[in-house]
């Protein structure tokens, strides 16, 4: 049995991240065999407004383009700090992260009018994955990543990948409004508390808890299924967790390639 294969690299991604992957694919596959039209998913505000199409809202961060490279290679970022974040300390309820990715999600789409008034960025997957990026690296602020040929700490990535894709001649757009909503998150979870403010995004509300524990019940990995109980949560109710998780640390003290192979 191939311990290494994609099917167990998959099988071993934490769950929010493992189901965005899967819905990403699924719906680049649909819109490339024509059975999706990339008009019933993009953000349109005027659409959301007057027609209350609620879903643009969320449905355009699953379309990153069609198969390429550059999907592979955002596939591969996006597994690899989407991971690493759902594993920290911060989120060590079952909801937390869908909570997190559900926060990003409305703040980009509300950013994104300030940039592309009236309507909205039609497709803010870069973005979201921007927004990941920025937290992780406030984070794992002293991680070592290394960009093709030079070496950044975490709190640096960011603005790596920016001069990044300066110079590479990429619109900054994307990666500016994932900065902002990234920073937006940093400060009402941990400055404006540190400040003496209220933490305003710490708290998960239960129907994120609820829905990632009834997925957990319905995932089977290696004929084994999946339950929350290492989190401290059971089947018949959802008391806090009770395993520390503090002291499970991401990418310190290693360094991740980006770009190379």
């Amino acid at each position: 049995m191939d311990v290494s294969g994609p099917e167990v690299w998959y099988n071993n991604l934490p769950n929010v991240t493992k189901y965005m992957i899967l819905i990403i694919f699924f719906v680049t596959l649909l819109i490339t065999c024509n059975l999706l039209n990339v008009v019933h998913i993009l953000l349109d505000w005027n659409l959301i407004y007057n027609k209350y199409q609620i879903w643009r809202i969320f449905f355009n961060f699953f379309y990153v383009g069609n198969f390429s490279l550059s999907w592979v290679f955002f596939m591969s970022l996006f597994a690899q700090f989407s991971s690493s974040l759902e594993k920290n300390e911060m989120f060590s309820t079952p909801g937390s992260y869908l909570y997190f990715i559900t926060i990003h999600c409305v703040f980009l789409s509300i950013i994104s009018i300030l940039f592309y008034w009236p309507r909205g960025y039609p497709f803010l997957g870069n973005s979201l994955l921007f927004a990941i990026i920025y937290y992780w690296s406030r984070r794992e602020a002293w991680s070592h990543v290394s960009i093709y040929f030079f070496t950044v700490k975490g709190y640096q990535l960011p603005f790596a990948l920016i001069f990044l894709h300066l110079i590479m001649g990429q619109s900054l757009w994307g990666d500016i409004m994932g900065l902002l909503s990234g920073h937006f998150y940093y400060f009402l979870r941990e400055i404006l508390p540190r400040e003496g403010g209220p933490n305003l995004v710490e708290k998960t509300p239960k129907i994120f808890e609820k829905i990632m524990i009834k997925l957990g019940n319905f995932t089977i990995n290696n004929g084994v299924r999946t339950s929350y109980t290492r989190y401290g949560y059971g089947h018949t109710n959802n008391q806090p967790p009770t395993t520390n998780m503090g002291s499970r640390r991401v990418f310190i003290g290693r360094g991740m390639r980006l770009g190379g192979n």
